[in-house]
């Protein structure tokens, strides 16, 4: 095993580590949100967590649970996360006789 030589205390090698980490971390995290969105972008395709379109529609849960049942607004599911995707949120709101808003990608 090879043995490197630094002028570094045992501190600061740790804090110099710790700041490379971080930063390759911030980096390669950047670099996943900027795809992702790009990839949403691209395929004209958005999911929303359950969350997310609640706040977007500005509904209850429970209203939420009735269009779901209604057929009103069409879930995905993945094992057990549920998502909406912004077409399906686009027909839940004419369907419900709500304007459609430009965020929806």
């Amino acid at each position: 095993m090879a043995q490197i030589l630094t002028s570094y205390s045992d501190s600061e090698f740790k804090e110099l580590l710790s700041n490379e980490v971080r930063s390759a971390v911030r980096e390669v995290l950047s670099c996943e949100s900027k795809e992702k969105q790009t990839q949403q972008d691209q395929s004209g395709i958005g999911y929303r967590t359950r969350s997310e379109t609640r706040k977007l529609l500005g509904i209850a849960y429970s209203t939420m649970h009735y269009w779901e049942k209604a057929g009103i607004l069409v879930p995905h599911r993945i094992g057990r996360k549920v998502f909406f995707s912004n077409q399906a949120i686009r027909e839940a709101l004419s369907k419900a006789g709500k304007e459609v808003d430009n965020d929806l990608g």
